[in-house]
């Protein structure tokens, strides 16, 4: 498909495209957290696991 996700990755595959389960938020593997098989996106498991230096971590150079 070569679709790109809002956080700016290419999403290959449509079953790709996913969407967090607690705002409805677009989101993609690389940007959204899997916790007990459902998933995130980066601001909603902040919120869920009350880490809000998650999405620092994520994004420091050499983590992908």
């Amino acid at each position: 498909m070569g679709a790109q996700c809002r956080c700016g990755t290419k999403v290959e595959f449509s079953f790709n495209h996913l969407g967090c389960i607690a705002c409805g938020g677009a989101c993609c593997p690389a940007c959204s957290y899997e916790l007990e098989s459902t998933r995130y996106c980066a601001p909603c498991a902040e919120t869920l696991l009350e880490v809000p230096w998650a999405r620092l971590v994520t994004s420091a150079p050499g983590l992908a």
